[in-house]
């Protein structure tokens, strides 16, 4: 399994156009084959910042959702609503020792 964090900070004024813009990225997503979870949170503590949560069966998975149209639009039409970089970590999950 593979674990993406993509955090965004997002300008308060577009915070409910950047919801609703994110509505369709995580609907379509769950419903790929290959992920296993796709949520988007808001810090508890931090107005506006976000963070996607995603797993992934495997590294083929990412490579076919980064390739399908809802994911494309969504990144395309990101920018407006953001005052910093996407910042996106991942990670592979490991067996238990």
């Amino acid at each position: 399994m593979i674990i993406i964090h993509a955090f965004f900070t997002v300008d308060p004024s577009q915070r409910e156009a950047f919801l609703e813009h994110s509505k369709q990225v995580v609907l379509h997503s769950r419903g790929e084959e290959g992920n296993i979870s796709y949520q988007l949170l808001e810090d508890s503590g931090r107005d506006n910042e976000f963070v996607f949560l995603e797993v992934w069966k495997d590294a083929e998975a990412i490579v076919s959702h980064e390739e399908t149209e809802h994911f494309k639009l969504f990144v395309k039409n990101l920018q407006p609503f953001l005052l910093e970089p996407v910042r996106v970590e991942k990670y592979l999950a490991t067996e238990k020792l």
